[in-house]
């Protein structure tokens, strides 16, 4: 059996901000289970994870980090602070060639990662 995560759950506690929001910017699937206080995403058809409304977002910069591999880190964070998130950390560069990388908060407070390699 392999050990590999299979569903991420992202705290929300305002389950259609984050619907809005990730749909919007990273154009994710979004269903919203109001009888379950949940929500499933879909990013791609064999990745997701969960919004979970009862969850709290950890303090900015504690928790795991969770990246997202874009195309123009300037364009998303653009998207990023026109839908509601906030910018933490501008494109920086990640030293050895890894590319570059760049931090938000989304509208619920969830510290997140933006991920490109130009």
């Amino acid at each position: 059996m392999e050990h590999t995560i299979t569903h991420i759950e992202i705290p929300a506690p305002d389950l259609k901000k984050a619907a809005e929001f990730y749909s919007k910017v990273f154009g994710w699937k979004v269903d919203i289970l109001p009888d379950n206080n949940y929500a499933m995403y879909r990013m791609t058809e064999n990745s997701g994870g969960g919004f979970d409304a009862s969850a709290k977002p950890a303090v900015e910069g504690t928790g795991p980090g969770l990246v997202i591999n874009v195309d123009n880190i300037p364009s998303k964070l653009n998207e990023i602070k026109s839908a509601g998130g906030k910018v933490v950390m501008d494109k920086t560069e990640i030293p050895g060639g890894f590319g570059f990388f760049a931090r938000f908060l989304d509208p619920n407070g969830n510290y997140m990662q933006l991920h490109s390699q130009n």
